[in-house]
């Protein structure tokens, strides 16, 4: 897994980046897999890096790069 060097989040960022990636595991049919967690949580820190802050849209952008890896 990469490691995000230098890249740091505010604590309000964190919680919303937490938020996004519960409800995304939350859309999933169970049991969901920790390899699935670690794909959606990539997809969330690589979409807060670029500024995105809307835990709704980052949700779905880790969906849907989920459901294309798959």
């Amino acid at each position: 897994m990469k490691i995000f060097q230098g890249t740091s989040f505010s604590p309000q960022t964190i919680a919303i980046m937490t938020q996004a990636l519960e409800q995304a595991v939350e859309t999933l049919p169970e049991p969901v897999s920790s390899g699935t967690v670690q794909l959606l949580a990539k997809n969330i820190i690589d979409l807060a890096a670029q500024g995105d802050r809307d835990p709704e849209r980052m949700k779905l952008l880790a969906l849907l790069a989920l459901q294309t890896k798959t």
